[in-house]
């Protein structure tokens, strides 16, 4: 997922992703304790994915509060 796909979508897109990708860790930090994680770069990548979507709903809070004050 790239930053600009990530900056495209709506508020409510955002928050569906990051519920989702929230779940995805979970279950691949289950598979990773019971040593059943095929592609360990996928719990990275999910986590990056997280990272990406929190920062894009961060800046608008961000931005929306300076355009209020």
């Amino acid at each position: 997922m790239q930053p600009s796909d990530v900056r495209k979508c709506t508020p409510v897109e955002l928050a569906k992703r990051e519920d989702a990708l929230r779940e995805k860790i979970v279950r691949l930090t289950l598979k990773r304790n019971a040593r059943r994680l095929d592609k360990p770069t996928e719990l990275v990548d999910a986590r990056r994915d997280l990272a990406r979507v929190l920062t894009v709903k961060n800046e608008r809070a961000s931005a929306d509060r300076g355009a209020k004050a």
